[in-house]
């Protein structure tokens, strides 16, 4: 049957009345069509009506959307559903856009049925049948109610009860546990800000690329610095530094491309953990297998936190992939594979890239990533004293390769 626009819309809006009063949702449904089929509330009668509405009555709802002319499936479907004694409401709000619905035939159906059933007729912005239910519902075709309604968002009850692998259902989870991507974009802007201040600084060569004493004097990663002087604070800032505007945009292509998506999963706070993490992660590759035989070559570039992320992506589609989507799950670490394997092809057949770094910051970032994932809420949320755990058994795994060094 389809469900007219103006019937889905008073759909909500009956169900945000219920949910205005304390119901709760007692139908697993998706989100995507939560307007466009019969959907079960259940209200306690302990909560407080809006001003200018009334209370409306204890007992279960179903908010039905009905757009079909001939009666006969109504009473049909109706049968069926009281054929289930769990299933069975007290109310059902029939929400119509056909017009006039004939009061003597909903008394008839409420008789027959055992239910108080009324008509929302959308067309004629009426109430009809059982008094008790069309005082009450009356109030939803006044401009104040529905602008009252409007604070209440249903899809907050239903994602509290849908089934998280469902893959509407999870993304609005997503979406909702981290509204904004903000962390990304700042890192983003803090390298492009950094290389745009190396440029005013260093005589604004744009495609001409630093010299290896301007990119040393910045902050790069190089082993007789970093290690024998104890200038450790290298293996960070070199991940901020980019030897010119194309390495610069492919780092920062990829962390727009990957980022948004881990700093939803992780949360914003989190997520600046494991890139900071694998960051250091590639550093302290790179100093073990690159640079410590190359003790004044310079390493440099976010490409070691980027991998971190792809491998933060990984570890939480493995430690997580009960609670994840299987499309999003095949997806993910689909691309996960591809982006690792295609960036160690081109890593191999050029001698600049540093291979360590990469594989240093996937690394992290996959156990990072493992460790520190999380269920969307409304599922419980990992405690503080697990989280610092999972980042002090990141952070000693880091420091105890630095002492292999």
């Amino acid at each position: 049957m389809q469900i007219t626009p103006p019937t889905a819309e008073f759909s909500a809006l009956t169900q945000q009345l219920l949910l205005s009063q304390g119901a709760q949702y007692r139908s697993h449904i998706g989100e995507a069509h939560w307007k466009a089929v019969p959907v079960m509330l259940e209200l306690d009668g302990s909560g407080q009506a809006l001003p200018g509405t009334s209370a409306l009555p204890a007992g279960k709802w179903l908010v039905l959307p009905w757009d079909a002319a001939e009666p006969h499936l109504l009473e049909n479907w109706l049968a069926h559903l009281t054929s289930d004694s769990d299933q069975v409401p007290d109310h059902v709000v029939m929400i119509t856009s056909l017009g006039h619905v004939n009061e003597g035939w909903l008394s008839a159906l409420s008789i027959k049925f055992g239910l108080q059933i009324s008509a929302l007729q959308v067309a004629i912005h009426s109430v009809a049948g059982a008094e008790q239910l069309a005082r009450p519902l009356d109030c939803l075709f006044e401009e104040e109610t529905q602008d009252a309604l409007r604070q209440i968002n249903p899809l907050e009850h239903l994602t509290a009860l849908a089934d998280p692998r469902n893959h509407a259902v999870f993304l609005e989870r997503l979406r909702r546990a981290t509204p904004g991507a903000f962390v990304t974009r700042t890192l983003i802007g803090l390298n492009i800000g950094v290389y745009v201040v190396m440029l005013l600084l260093t005589g604004f060569d744009l495609f001409g690329g630093f010299t290896v004493d301007q990119l040393t004097e910045w902050g790069a990663n190089v082993s007789s610095l970093t290690m024998t002087d104890g200038q450790w604070w290298r293996l960070l800032s070199c991940t901020f530094v980019h030897a010119g505007l194309l390495h610069l945009g492919m780092n920062m292509w990829a962390l727009h491309a990957l980022g948004e998506m881990a700093e939803r999963l992780f949360g914003n706070r989190i997520f600046v953990v494991v890139y900071l993490l694998s960051g250091l992660g590639g550093s302290i590759a790179s100093l073990g297998f690159t640079l410590t035989a190359h003790p004044m070559m310079p390493s440099i570039g976010a490409s070691g936190a980027v991998f971190g992320i792809m491998g933060g992506l990984l570890g939480f589609m493995l430690s997580r992939r009960g609670s994840v989507p299987p499309a999003l799950y095949r997806s993910l670490t689909r691309n996960a594979i591809f982006f690792i394997g295609l960036n160690l092809m081109i890593g191999l057949s050029i001698e600049a890239i540093d291979n360590a770094a990469h594989m240093g910051g996937l690394a992290t970032g996959t156990i990072a990533g493992a460790l520190l994932s999380r269920d969307l809420p409304p599922a419980p949320q990992p405690s503080l004293a697990a989280r610092a755990t999972g980042i002090g058994a990141v952070l000693l795994a880091l420091g105890l390769g630095i002492v292999a060094l």
